[in-house]
């Protein structure tokens, strides 16, 4: 698993006119992962040959807003390691949104889901293992979202 993904000096200076101080809402979080859907496919066939730097160019260049705001987002989705845990992270930023909850209610869930999945089978090897989750991939299918 790779490290977070933070920008560079240089890209930072690079992506000033497409880093924005907006606060994007999860639906357009949601978009913008969406339209890197289609750069994926559209590029695939460069990650195929093994042109990895080629491909991750093209997806910067169609993706910037997500690269740019998002690197760690746009680094995850590029590496096909976004998981189910990616749209519940988006249902909880729309619960902050609508008010339903506050982001400390939302931050609580977060660590006892973590807790949950995780600490038994620490304490305990004979703990069952955590449910395996869905990949992004898996979850847009089951959701009817592609």
């Amino acid at each position: 698993m790779s490290a977070a993904r933070e920008l560079t000096p240089e890209e930072v200076a690079e992506g000033r006119r497409g880093i924005t101080d907006e606060l994007l809402t999860a639906t357009q979080i949601q978009a913008l992962v969406k339209r890197m859907d289609a750069s994926k496919t559209k590029w695939r066939k460069l990650r195929r040959q093994g042109k990895t730097a080629e491909y991750e160019a093209k997806l910067k260049e169609e993706n910037e807003s997500l690269y740019f705001n998002y690197p760690s987002l746009f680094q995850m989705h590029a590496e096909d390691r976004l998981d189910q845990t990616f749209f519940e992270m988006l249902q909880l930023k729309r619960r902050i949104e609508k008010g339903e909850i506050t982001a400390e209610q939302a931050s609580t869930l977060v660590g006892q889901q973590l807790f949950s999945r995780f600490v038994p089978q620490a304490l305990s090897p004979s703990a069952p293992p955590p449910a395996p989750r869905l990949s992004y991939e898996e979850y847009c299918r089951q959701m009817g979202q592609e």
